[in-house]
């Protein structure tokens, strides 16, 4: 299916079109309760667990909110691959049921096992919801209206997130850290509005998808990929490490901690609404550029405070750079990808996320471990900030500038 298939962003009006356009946008909704709906509950799970014995409770309840990220690591490019044959809307509701079912687990398991496997399932799902609402983006709208959609999808997310955080913070208040688990129930507010509005999608014919399969393939795509791990890895610092960051510095109440860590969430989403101003305006290795810039401060910042307020400025700053990521990562994709290969080229994107997610804690565990997570915070920002600085002087070299005279030309 070609871009020039659908309407384009001037043609959508009316509200059955204003209410498919928000069902595709609520891919974000449906990452924010994945990231944010234990993040400010996050200690008291570790304390649950470690009161039950024999549990490193801080590593299980990292483990517990990480590990969705092994279902999106495997899941991306299978998802990929089936929304190919099933069609990105049949495919999406489908995987919204999933996801409703396996994410509210947590409200009756008691096993950290159960947990993790129904967070494992939560992860398929979650990857399978993301990139069938990426490929309907890239159906419906035309590559010109793409990378504000693509911006404005980032920002509900996060926007949504802040939400997220402040709602799990106050269900934590009055419920325990299990309560936050109900809000991926939302899940079939959108199945059941994606039945009603969704456009219906046919699946690929895959004779002619597999002549055309030779003017590219994913793998032509690695330099990107291979730019997501540490990029994510960074993204994913306060929803896993700032809970224990805080708590370091007698920060406990999860309403405290979820106001701070939400700070971050709403520079995401204020970011992510500007990108498809500023896209045009920037080539892209400058917005890369800055990405990496503000994420290397922010977390330094928080690495070297230890009070509420600059750790909340940290977060807003890394939070910049997130907004950045997520928009400027789809487009990426999106606009180096043939169609015949789209949907699976967003998947192995999701993949390659969640490789920086899922690595996260066993960097920051053990360096924490090791040198405190306070100085583990502040040398892995001043490694960023390294990486900025040397890329920079490395734009400024011959072969850098033949380089982008080549890639020009």
């Amino acid at each position: 299916m070609s871009d020039q298939s659908v309407g384009t962003h001037s043609t959508i009006k009316g509200f059955h079109q204003w209410m498919t356009v928000a069902v595709m946008l609520s891919g974000g909704l449906m990452m924010a309760i994945v990231v944010s709906a234990m993040t400010p509950v996050a200690h008291e799970a570790a304390a649950y667990f470690a009161s039950k014995g024999g549990h490193d409770g801080d590593l299980v309840a990292q483990m517990i909110m990480t590990v969705p990220a092994i279902g999106i690591i495997l899941g991306g490019p299978i998802c990929g691959f089936l929304i190919d044959r099933m069609g990105s809307k049949p495919f999406l509701l489908t995987i919204l049921a999933i996801y409703g079912i396996s994410g509210s687990a947590g409200l009756y398991l008691d096993s950290a096992t159960g947990l993790m496997a129904s967070r494992f399932v939560l992860g398929l799902a979650t990857a399978g919801s993301m990139t069938a609402m990426i490929t309907s983006i890239t159906e419906y709208f035309s590559p010109e209206a793409r990378a504000r959609i693509l911006g404005y999808q980032s920002a509900t997310g996060s926007f949504a997130g802040v939400v997220m955080l402040i709602v799990a913070g106050q269900l934590g208040d009055w419920g325990g850290w299990r309560l936050p688990f109900s809000l991926y129930l939302l899940s079939f507010v959108v199945l059941l509005l994606g039945i009603r509005y969704l456009p219906a999608s046919k699946p690929r014919v895959r004779g002619a998808a597999a002549k055309t399969e030779s003017k590219g393939s994913i793998i032509g795509l690695w330099p990107i990929y291979l730019l997501i791990v540490p990029m994510f890895v960074a993204v994913y610092m306060p929803n896993i490490q700032v809970s224990f960051l805080l708590r370091d510095d007698g920060i406990v109440r999860p309403s405290t901690q979820s106001t701070i860590i939400l700070t971050g969430a709403f520079m995401v989403g204020l970011t992510s609404l500007f990108y498809g101003r500023i896209r045009p305006h920037l080539s892209s290795s400058t917005i890369l550029y800055l990405c990496f810039l503000f994420q290397g401060a922010g977390i330094t910042i928080m690495g070297l405070s230890h009070t509420p307020i600059p750790i909340a400025v940290g977060c807003g700053i890394l939070g910049m750079g997130t907004g950045i990521a997520n928009p400027l990562i789809a487009d990426w994709i999106v606009g180096r990808a043939s169609p015949e290969i789209r949907a699976r080229a967003i998947g192995a994107s999701y993949t390659m996320r969640y490789v920086g997610d899922f690595a996260n804690p066993f960097i920051m565990k053990p360096l924490g471990g090791l040198i405190g997570l306070h100085t583990a915070f502040t040398l892995v920002g001043a490694i960023f900030l390294a990486s900025v600085g040397a890329f920079a002087l490395w734009r400024q070299t011959p072969a850098a500038r033949k380089a982008a005279e080549t890639a020009a030309g």
